[in-house]
């Protein structure tokens, strides 16, 4: 029998995700499992220079473990931009919304993950570009914002037809999975799991009248910076900024390539997870 090989990707420089990782390679040696570590993960930590390393963007294993918080797993999947690996998220930061292993069942959750006893939920990702260029995969949202909070101008269209004329801070485009983060602090909705959806908030405009807008996932947004917009910045995830200027066109589709994440009871306490990781979160 050929021996199941799982990647592991690890919060960089924290004592928590050190030691959380620490106890899933013990977990995962009982089994017999080959392990490989992400090369910055590896390079962060001394106990992981003995195993192999892999590259997300070039050589993944099929099946990956992620050990951190939200941000962690966003990288991950901006640089994992294929559908043919499936990822379970452990947490070990502060919040931590997305990632649904707790450490205390461990143990547990890898040998479900390991026996693939497991639910595949596959999220809606975006491809986003200015002009030409395809810029990297993103699972929760691109933000459009001005430089140094200065006002720009944007014309925003949904399939050629215009929703907006902005003038104010910018616009967060978010996902469904997006949409309790930026978006919901910038007075966007909570959008239900079960949608497909993509959400458009305006933040601090000027024209005080203009809400948020739901759209179906199949839309094709597209945000132009208007003649005299200051300059701004394109930030996918949180993760990859892009500068953006006066005449530029940003150009949002859904992806073909979804992001393939093991569930294990994730969504039997859906809201139970917003109200006390999210909206109580102090």
């Amino acid at each position: 029998m050929t021996r199941k090989i799982i990647g592991l990707v690890v919060k960089l420089n924290s004592l928590l995700a050190e030691e959380t990782s620490k106890r899933v390679i013990t977990a995962l040696k009982h089994y017999k499992v080959d392990i490989l570590v992400e090369k910055k993960s590896k390079s962060s930590y001394k106990f992981l220079s003995r195993y192999r390393a892999f590259k997300l963007e070039e050589d993944p294993p099929p099946w990956i473990i992620v050990v951190g918080g939200d941000g962690t797993l966003l990288r991950t999947f901006q640089k994992l931009c294929r559908d043919d690996v499936t990822v379970m998220g452990i947490r070990a930061g502060r919040r931590g919304f997305l990632l649904d292993v707790e450490p205390y069942e461990i143990e547990d959750r890898i040998k479900d993950f390991i026996e693939g006893k497991y639910r595949i939920y596959r999220y809606t990702r975006l491809d986003v570009r200015v002009g030409r260029r395809k810029l990297p995969c993103t699972l929760n949202d691109a933000v459009v914002v001005g430089k140094m909070a200065k006002v720009i101008r944007l014309n925003v269209f949904r399939d050629g037809e215009r929703i907006y004329s902005i003038d104010g801070d910018g616009l967060i485009v978010s996902t469904t999975v997006g949409s309790t983060a930026y978006n919901l602090s910038a007075g966007g909705p909570i959008v239900d799991p079960g949608l497909d959806a993509v959400s458009l908030a305006p933040m601090n405009p000027v024209q005080i009248q203009l809400k948020p807008v739901v759209l179906p996932a199949t839309s094709r947004i597209r945000i132009e910076l208007r003649p005299a917009s200051n300059e701004a910045w394109l930030i996918l995830d949180g993760q990859h900024v892009e500068d953006v200027y006066e005449g530029d066109i940003i150009d949002i589709e859904k992806s073909k390539t979804p992001a393939v994440m093991a569930r294990f009871k994730w969504w039997e306490n859906y809201y139970e997870r917003v109200f006390t990781r999210i909206l109580s979160y102090w």
